[in-house]
């Protein structure tokens, strides 16, 4: 039976028997006790989330003027075919009246036709420039280069034309400069307007030309996002220097204006006003218009007469446009389809006030109008209204308004109940006690304090608001209920309030005093890293991180002392083993010799 008792098994048995006891005395007490801030500190990451999300509303019912939830407003047209439009926060409730005679469109011009393939003398390289309005009464301009070779076809020919201009940016260059000749006319300063942004650029000078352009260079390329400039060496001829600025967007222009000192815009040639890539300002098209020939259409990008093509012109001596006969100056010659070949010249010629085809024409209120654009966005602040098509004499004036967006400001308002009710529910369940048990948070301070704020706020009447003005939330159809929270109880009374009385209603919410600014500065102090949640989650993770110490230090002594009677009962496995061996000798001897 001895032998039985202390056995290796029997051994592994009474060890783990006293492993466990010991675990259950003294080990499983902590873990109970860390149990308990873990689950504390688990539902406090609920709390603050559910806290959280709630303060980013209120953050957001707190805003005022255009950007306040309640300012959102809505658009009505009565035929979308006609006209539509779009309002933002800024616009005013208003009733508008549209008729559209005309649509805005591009100003076009055409060459004449020619035989596709036919070969044109044209050869080398040519420049031309064109000109737009810039939307008022300026003007943008762009200077294309184009390369031919020694055999163009008409159709190749107005292929690089469409190309070049497609693909043009605005560069400007500088004249060449002897690179070893010394700049001595001393310090200048230059304007860069590249699209509105002016851009001063300074130099000292007192080296030769080369220094002078890597001087510019460095400044440029250091101090203006948008451009690119480099020096050029050994062009046109060999120990010459220039300079190449390159705007990289074609839709920015580049204006490069003297300001002080030397005047090293003049000596370098780099004067430029409002300087834009032709990519920018127009779209070419080559195209064949039967099966025999090709023609060239040059459009502008933008709408309208104050966008038009002013000017195509051949550069110097080149030929490019005049080649097509889209060389037309200043001049608004009229296309004409019906000579062998066509006249070349403006699709819309006629730019007077009157006449033009250009600009869109309306009835706006009864007022006669015209714009740039098919979407106009100058007549009633914060609101743009888009025309689709012309109306003819039989169709009906379009009627459009404007108003308070009761759907999405009735969406804001449930969305505010809703992180409300989140976070009072919670709570709610959590600080009460039932027949399945206590709530976790049924003693905590921050959750009773936070519970009671929510519940007073609700009943509470808006201080600070004019006699007679919507103050308190059930007037507005939203009730409260202590087991529930928040509710629409009255869908068709806060519809009613928000589209006849949104400003009353915005005030119960984001006035000096209001819900939204009242609530706020209630959960302020328990959100964020120095937050009252944050401290108090903090002390529960101390708490987690202190009882895990004391869970491996005790797990340590019960292991250490199992340890120890591992040993002991081995040793006396040892012993009980040289007792038995002596036992069994002194029988033998006693059978030998009696």
């Amino acid at each position: 039976m001895t032998i039985d008792i202390l056995s290796t098994s029997t051994i592994n048995t009474l060890i783990s028997s006293f492993t466990i006891n010991e675990s259950q005395k003294i080990v499983t007490p902590l873990i109970n006790k860390k149990s308990k801030y873990e689950n504390l500190s688990s539902i406090y990451s609920t709390f603050s989330s559910n806290l959280s999300a709630f303060k980013s509303v209120l953050t957001n019912f707190k805003l005022t003027g255009s950007d306040s939830l309640f300012s959102e407003k809505s658009t009505t047209t009565s035929n979308s075919s006609f006209v539509t439009s779009s309002a933002s926060t800024s616009a005013s409730n208003g009733a508008y009246t549209f008729r559209i005679d005309q649509l805005a469109k591009s100003d076009i011009a055409i060459s004449q036709d020619l035989t596709s393939s036919e070969t044109n003398s044209i050869t080398g390289t040519h420049t031309f420039s064109i000109k737009t309005g810039d939307g008022s009464t300026g003007e943008y301009l762009s200077n294309v280069e184009v390369t031919f070779d020694a055999s163009e076809t008409n159709q190749t020919m107005m292929e690089k034309i469409a190309s070049a201009i497609n693909s043009d940016k605005a560069v400007i260059q500088s004249g060449a400069k002897i690179a070893t000749s010394s700049y001595s006319d001393g310090a200048s300063s230059f304007v860069i307007d590249l699209n509105g942004t002016e851009t001063t650029i300074s130099v000292t000078g007192g080296g030769t030309y080369e220094e002078l352009i890597d001087e510019i260079v460095t400044n440029i390329n250091d101090n203006i996002d948008g451009v690119t400039a480099e020096k050029v060496l050994d062009s046109p001829s060999s120990g010459d220097v220039s300079l190449k600025i390159t705007v990289d967007n074609s839709s920015s222009y580049i204006s490069v204006t003297h300001s002080t000192g030397f005047d090293v815009v003049s000596d370098l040639n780099i004067s430029a006003t409002k300087e834009k890539g032709a990519s920018g300002i127009v779209t070419a098209s080559a195209f064949s218009p039967t099966s025999t020939t090709f023609q060239l259409s040059i459009s502008s990008k933008e709408t309208g007469v104050d966008y038009r093509i002013k000017d195509l012109s051949d550069t110097g001596l080149s030929t490019a446009l005049d080649a097509v006969g889209l060389n037309l100056s200043t001049t608004r010659t009229v296309f004409n389809q019906s000579p062998n070949p066509d006249k070349a010249g403006f699709l819309y010629s006629d730019i007077t006030d009157s006449s033009n085809q250009l600009n869109s024409k309306f009835d706006f209120n009864g007022l006669s109008l015209q714009r740039n654009s098919n979407s106009v966005g100058d007549l009633v602040t914060g609101v743009t209204f888009k025309l689709h098509s012309v109306m003819q004499s039989s169709d009906t004036t379009v009627n459009m308004t404007v108003t308070n967006n009761v759907s999405s400001i009735k969406s804001s308002v449930e969305d505010f109940i809703s992180k409300f009710n989140d976070i009072y529910t919670f709570l709610r369940e959590n600080t009460r006690s039932t027949l399945d048990g206590r709530g976790l948070l049924i003693y905590d301070t921050n959750a009773s304090s936070i519970l009671s704020e929510l519940s007073s706020v609700s009943y509470t009447q808006v201080s600070g608001i004019s006699a007679g003005n919507l103050n308190m939330l059930n007037q507005i159809g939203i009730t409260f209920n202590s087991s529930t929270g928040l509710s629409i109880s009255d869908s068709s009374l806060l519809e009613t309030k928000i589209a006849e009385d949104v400003a009353q209603v915005e005030a119960i919410f984001n006035s000096t005093n209001g819900f939204a600014n009242t609530l706020y500065t209630k959960i302020d102090p328990y959100i964020g890293a120095d937050g009252y949640l944050a401290l108090a989650q903090s002390a529960f993770d101390n708490n987690i991180s202190a009882y895990n110490d004391r869970i491996g230090n005790a797990q340590k002594r019960i292991n250490k002392n199992a340890d120890f009677l591992r040993k002991s009962y081995e040793a006396l496995q040892l012993q009980l083993a040289e007792l038995l061996a002596t036992q069994s000798l002194l029988n033998f001897l006693r059978g030998e010799f009696f």
